[in-house]
């Protein structure tokens, strides 16, 4: 009896495995540049990233460092006082006490203008008042008018400091006391004009 079919052919396994073809030098160039132009984009798609991201950081804090520095700028006070020597001499003594009214420069430090509403400052019987209105005092100098009464049983005037104490507005729309000392100049000659006012006349 023959049989129909044909037999599989068997595989021979001594016989070694078919060599695949090499792949052609310019094909394996072209995918080596695919691959390279690949993470090229993704390197600088995430440098891009980064560097954006710095930049809206930076940004942002730098906004938040200005506002703090207007912030701290518009609610800044530095105040000095000194009492300007007359030129001319007057004043009065009623009941016990001698007036006189002197200048007095007030500095600003700044960096804001301020609004000096009030001051007022007293030591041994030496006290100095602001008789105007409120005074806009810009970076820089500004001179005030002071009124300064003086206790005659005090005796006399030493040119120590007095402590100020100013009630100062500021550019944030804030009410601020501010201290400070004034300053009496040794050589001024108003302190020994005030206590000739307190001699009693013909003494």
């Amino acid at each position: 009896m023959v049989d129909a079919h044909s037999r599989e052919p068997l595989v021979d396994l001594d016989r070694p495995a078919p060599a695949r073809p090499a792949p052609e030098p310019g094909l394996r160039l072209r995918s080596g540049l695919r691959r390279l132009r690949a993470a090229r984009l993704q390197a600088s798609a995430l440098v891009l990233a980064t560097v954006v991201g710095g930049v809206v950081g930076g940004v942002g804090v730098h906004r938040w460092e200005a506002r703090q520095r207007q912030a701290a700028e518009a609610s800044t006070v530095a105040v000095g006082a000194q009492l300007v020597e007359p030129s001319n001499m007057g004043g009065s003594s009623e009941g016990g006490t001698a007036t006189m009214v002197v200048n007095m420069t007030l500095v600003n430090l700044g960096p804001l203008p301020i609004e000096v509403q009030d001051f007022a400052a007293a030591r041994d019987g030496l006290a100095f008042r602001n008789p105007s209105q409120h005074a806009t005092v810009r970076p820089g100098f500004r001179t005030v008018a002071v009124t300064i009464n003086f206790a005659c049983a005090s005796g006399t005037i030493d040119s120590g400091p007095v402590p100020l104490r100013l009630r100062v507005g500021t550019a944030d729309g804030a009410t601020r006391t501010v201290e400070t000392d004034l300053e009496i100049s040794p050589s001024a000659h108003w302190p020994r004009f005030m206590e000739q006012l307190c001699a009693p006349v013909g003494g």
